[in-house]
């Protein structure tokens, strides 16, 4: 343990050198000064904020979205599962920024919907709705079919099948994956800056445009994404490990 954190402090101490080589590097630094982007620091945080509460929502209705893309797409009837692969094959071939702009502008706006935020929410849960149906695809086929004989013989009824049997095994292999969707929102959050959302992207600009701090804007920026995402993505590998150790320990246990 005390060796890998001595590495890990080497490490942090290379990327501390190479980010002060390039500060040296950078031609205007004597103008450098992170104090005219802090003037703004209300909005910043305000920003932060609102990045997290619609990488929060988006998350949570996302996975929504996804349960019902993929009872579409698992459907027996025909029509259903060709609506939900249609859906798929949209959102994998639209760029996000250009998905956002669409159900925005063309949907939202038309049925009324001025909220900005919520309609932003809304296009992110949409687009990451085909990758969490994915998850359960995954999840689902991971239940061996013994399982599912047993809940026949026992006589349960489809909500006592998800509700003691399957849910509970979807959340343990889906929470990994989910942490990790959880970053890409969190990142393509940043796309809502083209629909006049508050979120952290737009709220730093605003301060460059008015300070023209633009390094010390993107600087600061780069930090506080990666305050957010880095901790989500250690969670992820962390579980990921969790879950690894536990089915081999479970396959090293006699069976008798």
């Amino acid at each position: 343990m005390k060796n890998k954190i001595l590495n890990y402090l080497a490490a942090l101490s290379i990327y501390g050198l190479l980010a002060l080589l390039i500060v040296y590097m950078y031609p205007s630094r004597d103008n450098f000064n992170l104090g005219n982007i802090f003037k703004y620091h209300e909005i910043i945080i305000n920003g932060f904020f609102t990045t997290i509460l619609v990488s929060v929502f988006a998350l949570i209705f996302s996975v929504v979205f996804g349960f019902l893309l993929y009872l579409l797409t698992t459907s027996k009837v025909m029509f259903l599962k060709i609506m939900g692969s249609i859906f798929d094959d949209i959102v994998f071939g639209s760029p996000l920024v250009v998905f956002v702009g669409v159900i925005f502008y063309f949907i939202a706006v038309p049925l009324g919907m001025n909220n900005r935020l919520i309609a932003g929410i809304i296009a992110l849960s949409l687009y990451m709705a085909p990758y969490m149906k994915n998850l359960f695809v995954g999840a689902m086929e991971s239940i061996d079919d013994l399982q599912y004989q047993a809940m026949k013989v026992f006589g349960f009824t489809t909500f006592q099948k998800y509700r003691y049997i399957i849910f509970p095994q979807l959340l343990k292999i889906m929470l990994p994956p989910l942490v990790g969707n959880l970053t890409f929102i969190v990142k393509g959050s940043s796309l809502l800056y083209f629909i006049s959302v508050d979120e952290l992207y737009s709220t730093i600009d605003t301060a460059m445009a008015n300070t023209y701090a633009v390094v010390e804007g993107y600087l600061t920026l780069f930090v506080l994404y990666l305050f957010i995402t880095i901790p989500l993505i250690r969670a992820t590998r962390y579980m990921e490990r969790r879950i690894s150790n536990g089915n081999q320990n479970r396959e090293s246990e006699p069976l008798i």
